[in-house]
């Protein structure tokens, strides 16, 4: 007699998925900022003089301003006008000492005659005077600059990733029980296929 049941066993079905330990360096590249000053340039310049004076070389010439000119004639009028008078006062007194005497006036006009003196009242010629301050230039210039903003890591960014199981269950544990037999039939003689035993 064969067996009626079958038995099968279907054992668990795991899968397993290690990722292993990392040490990742995140390194970044340098980096630099440039930055550009402009030069520039500063011209300062003070022009030349030159400062002339004539008023003495005008006045040894003759030429003299108005205001000069004014007061030397002013003096001139007062040593005239004492002249005249001290004239005066000399011939009238001649003329009343020689009573009767020549002639007191052509005396007087000889007397005072004196050689003709041929000068220049000016003295020699005299030069204007020139004052020279002389010009400069200051010039001041400045380059261009560069200026460098450096970004450097001076250490290396480290990261650590640890080691990782991951587990995934494909098939779970089963047991099947499988009946391999023919139907039972009850009564037994329902079975189509039954055959009574002998005797009966």
């Amino acid at each position: 007699m064969q067996p009626l049941l079958k038995i099968s066993s279907i054992p668990i079905k795991i899968e397993t998925q290690t990722t292993r330990a990392a040490l990742q360096q995140n390194t970044q590249l340098p980096a630099v900022n440039v930055t550009r000053n402009k030069g520039a340039a500063n011209i300062q310049t003070t022009p030349a003089r030159v400062n002339i004076d004539t008023t003495e070389a005008r006045a040894n010439a003759g030429l003299k301003s108005a205001i000069r000119s004014t007061g030397d004639f002013a003096q001139q009028g007062r040593a005239g006008a004492a002249e005249a008078a001290r004239t005066y006062a000399e011939n009238g007194s001649a003329m009343i000492d020689a009573a009767g005497q020549g002639e007191p006036i052509i005396d007087a006009a000889a007397a005072k005659a004196a050689p003709v003196q041929v000068s220049n009242p000016h003295g020699p010629p005299q030069a204007p005077q020139i004052n020279v301050q002389p010009g400069s230039i200051s010039f001041d210039f400045q380059m261009d600059s560069l200026t460098f903003d450096w970004h450097v890591n001076s250490r290396p960014e480290l990261e650590y990733v640890p080691a990782s199981i991951e587990y995934s269950v494909q098939q779970y544990p089963e047991v099947v029980i499988e009946y391999v037999g023919s139907p039972i039939y009850v009564p037994r003689s329902a079975d189509p296929n039954y055959v009574p035993p002998p005797g009966e």
